[in-house]
């Protein structure tokens, strides 16, 4: 029992950390620079620029910045949009609801075609010859 335990928990941490590699490191893949996104169509200043790189941690090695990251989920702190500068943790919170609303429906879509259609196709079935 205790093994099946330390499997299962072993298993756990390796996949929370290939989930957040993987999200650290697709995000980095999205082109443009997020200081240049917060500024807008307005531009920004280079100094500005360097100082805001410095206070989000941009200036740091990749690997440094991944284990802030990690601290701060570990933590229970997403971060905020750069976009709306609202918590990320808020924006999930606002538009989950819609989320499960959308998969509920899914489901039952799913259900009422995909049942009906089962039964159907195995009632239907075409016997198969056998051959002696």
């Amino acid at each position: 029992m205790l093994r099946f335990i330390f499997t299962r928990v072993s298993l756990l941490v390796l996949t929370f950390i290939g989930m957040t590699l993987l999200a650290f490191f697709l995000i980095r893949l999205v082109p443009g620079d997020p200081i240049e996104t917060m500024a807008g169509e307005r531009g920004i200043d280079p100094a500005r620029h360097a100082e805001l790189r410095t206070a989000y941690g941009f200036d740091k090695p990749v690997i440094v910045q991944y284990g802030i990251y990690i601290g701060r989920v570990l933590h229970g702190d997403l971060g905020k949009s750069i976009i709306t500068q609202d918590t990320v943790m808020s924006e999930f919170l606002a538009l989950f609801p819609a989320t499960v609303e959308l998969g509920v429906c899914a489901i039952l879509f799913a259900l009422l075609l995909g049942l009906p259609a089962g039964i159907l196709a195995a009632v239907r079935a075409i016997p198969s010859s056998t051959t002696a």
